[in-house]
């Protein structure tokens, strides 16, 4: 297998690890989004489910 690029293992390596940190934030910042929603709006929600 050849390698194209003249990419350091390390430095992929930190690619990939800013590649998931991002990923995670992203995924953090939805998750407390849909908390919010929920807790401001969940008995309005609610109401109209019942």
């Amino acid at each position: 297998m050849s390698t194209t690029g003249s990419h350091d293992p390390v430095d992929i390596d930190r690619e990939n690890a800013r590649r998931a940190a991002v990923g995670l934030g992203v995924w953090l910042a939805l998750t407390m989004a849909a908390v919010l929603l929920l807790l401001l709006f969940g008995s309005s929600v609610t109401g109209l489910l019942i």
